[in-house]
C-alpha cells in the first residue's frame, strides 16, 4: 500500500473516531494538509491542528503539525444553564511546549507500531500533556436572582451593608488608596458586597484591607475574600489571596484577574452569611 492511501486510511481512521465534522480538507487536491478539530473532554477545550502529510509520510517521514489555537468550551457546553455567567480560559501553546510536543510527535512516529496512527496517538498525548498544565475549566458564577433594588430592602442584613460601605467610604485614612465599593447581592441566605481600589504595592493592599476592616461590619463579616495582582517596574507580576476562611475563594479570584489580564487592582468580596 503506498504513502497516499495509507494517509487516507488515516484521515477516515480520524473522522471514524472524532466525527466527520472534525476533519477539515484542503480544497486544494494538491495540498495534503487537513485541520484537525479535536476535542479534550476533561478540560472541556478543543485543539485546532493543521497537518501536513509529507508525500514520504508515514513510511520515511512523521507528519508537521502547525498549531492554530484552542476553544474553552465550557460556556458553550454549559450554556443551557441559565443564571451563571463562565469565566473564559486563555489556553495558549508556550515556545517550550511547542518543542515538547514536536518531540513527541517524531517519537510517536518513529515506533513501528503506531506509524499508520500516529496523528491519533499524538493527539491523545497532547490532550493529556496539556491536561497537566492548562487550567481546569472554572466553576460558573451564579448571577443574583433578585435586582439590586430589591436587594436593597430585601433584608436586615443588607441594610447593614449598605451603612458598613457608606461608613468605609467615610473613614479612609489619606494614605490608603481610593475604594470604590459596589451594591449589594443577596443570594441563597448571603450578602455579598465587592471593594476595589488601584494599588501599586503590596503596601497599598494591606492600606485597602486595613481600611475595610475599620468598619465593625466589615470586620465581623463571615469572610473578606481578597486577590489582587500588580504589574511591576521589570514587567514581572505581583499576585496573592486570600481566602479568609472560604475554601479556595481567594485563589478563584485571583485566577479571574489572571483571565481578565488585571493589573494594579484588588479586589476584596465582603459576604455576610445570613
Amino acid at each position: 500500500m503506498d504513502n497516499r492511501q495509507r494517509q487516507q486510511d488515516e484521515i477516515l481512521a480520524l473522522e471514524a473516531i472524532f466525527g466527520a465534522h472534525a476533519v477539515e480538507k484542503s480544497g486544494n487536491p494538491d495540498e495534503h494538509t487537513f485541520i484537525l478539530h479535536a476535542p479534550i473532554d476533561t478540560m472541556e477545550a478543543q485543539l485546532d491542528l493543521r497537518f501536513h502529510l509529507p508525500d514520504s509520510y508515514p513510511s520515511d517521514t512523521p507528519p508537521v503539525f502547525e498549531w492554530v489555537c484552542a476553544h474553552d468550551m465550557s460556556a458553550r457546553l454549559r450554556e443551557s444553564s441559565p443564571g451563571f455567567i463562565y469565566p473564559v480560559r486563555q489556553l495558549v501553546l508556550s515556545d517550550s511546549m511547542y518543542d515538547m510536543a514536536s518531540t513527541e510527535l517524531h517519537r510517536v512516529w518513529d515506533e513501528e507500531m503506531c506509524r499508520d496512527v500516529a496523528v491519533y496517538s499524538w493527539v491523545v498525548w497532547l490532550g493529556e500533556y496539556l491536561s497537566e498544565r492548562w487550567p481546569q475549566p472554572l466553576d460558573p458564577i451564579p448571577l443574583p436572582k433578585d435586582s439590586v433594588a430589591n436587594v436593597a430592602s430585601s433584608s436586615t442584613i443588607t441594610n447593614d451593608t449598605q451603612s458598613a460601605t457608606s461608613s468605609t467610604q467615610s473613614t479612609k485614612p489619606d494614605s490608603a488608596p481610593n475604594i470604590f465599593t459596589g451594591p449589594p447581592l443577596e443570594m441563597k441566605k448571603s450578602v455579598f458586597v465587592a471593594h476595589v481600589a488601584q494599588v501599586r504595592s503590596a503596601d497599598d493592599v494591606r492600606a485597602v484591607r486595613d481600611t475595610l476592616l475599620q468598619d465593625k461590619k466589615i470586620a465581623q463579616a463571615t469572610h473578606n475574600i481578597l486577590a489582587y495582582r500588580i504589574t511591576l517596574d521589570n514587567g514581572s507580576v505581583s499576585q496573592d489571596n486570600d481566602d479568609d476562611g472560604e475554601t479556595a475563594a481567594g485563589k478563584r479570584l485571583g485566577h479571574l484577574l489572571h483571565l481578565l489580564n488585571a493589573q494594579n487592582l484588588v479586589v476584596v468580596v465582603t459576604r455576610w452569611y445570613g
